[in-house]
């Protein structure tokens, strides 16, 4: 009998034995595929997400396996697949199914901020190997100078000045897109999700989204002490001006279209 090819695929990532495998797909669009696959291994049903995106939306299928070898911040990698650019496939990565988890958000958001410090001090001395999976490089200054052209208005010289500033702290893998749906809260702790607009810059604007976030949220949440612990975790010290400028800076940018 000819086995089935999604057996064959499920049991080889996992490297071990499975029955009863089976999938559905629970989220397609243009930027991405979401099919979750049931399978029974050691007596119980377990489940995997796999994920296929465009190949110009593939930055996490490069980067969620480098992480999750230095971090469980992020979703388990089972395996993944970056097919050739000659053969008309998207690229995948198959991890662990947390997408049913409740957000971090629902909880305690500090511990959001310490994940988030957490990935940012795993891969600290691995730049350059960051760079050779393709995470680009966007100072403030180039995220604020990327706007005009993608949305066609001005921005403000405050907002222009807020992204100079900033550009004077020291530059960490932000998320670039931190905000509460992208967070699950999980057995082990906070996870942090879809890191396909991650980029080398600033730290403190990926707090600013997540502040900003939470204030739509929950106007009643007290956000003000995320940035005095992110400054804490990280051996940074950010006074007003500083805060100040990171949300001018992230209202400038995602007011617009995202980057």
């Amino acid at each position: 009998m000819k086995e089935d090819p999604l057996h064959a695929f499920v049991s080889r990532s996992l490297r071990a034995e499975v029955s009863d495998v089976r999938s559905e797909v629970i989220a397609k669009d243009p930027r991405r595929e979401l099919e979750r696959i049931r399978f029974r291994q050691d007596g119980g049903e377990r489940t995997l997400i796999l994920q296929r995106v465009p190949a110009d939306e593939a930055l996490e299928t490069q980067l969620l396996p480098f992480l999750a070898r230095r971090t469980d911040r992020v979703p388990a990698v089972r395996s993944r697949g970056i097919p050739p650019p000659t053969v008309p496939a998207w690229p995948w990565v198959l991890v662990e199914d947390v997408v049913d988890a409740p957000s971090a958000c629902e909880r305690d958001p500090r511990d959001i901020v310490r994940a988030k410090v957490t990935v940012e001090q795993a891969v600290r001395s691995d730049v350059p190997a960051l760079r050779a999976l393709g995470v680009p490089a966007f100072a403030p200054a180039d995220l604020v100078a990327r706007v005009p052209r993608q949305a066609g208005r001005a921005i403000g010289a405050g907002a222009r000045g807020a992204a100079a500033a900033l550009g004077a702290l020291p530059v960490v893998l932000a998320h670039g897109d931190l905000v509460c749906a992208n967070t699950r809260d999980t057995e082990r702790g906070v996870v942090l999700l879809e890191w396909r607009r991650a980029h080398l810059g600033c730290g403190l604007l990926d707090v600013a989204r997540l502040v900003s976030d939470l204030r739509a949220w929950d106007e009643r949440t007290k956000t003000e002490e995320l940035f005095a612990l992110y400054g804490q975790l990280s051996g940074q010290r950010f006074d007003s001006e500083a805060i100040r400028a990171a949300e001018l800076v992230d209202e400038a940018i995602h007011a617009a279209t995202t980057y």
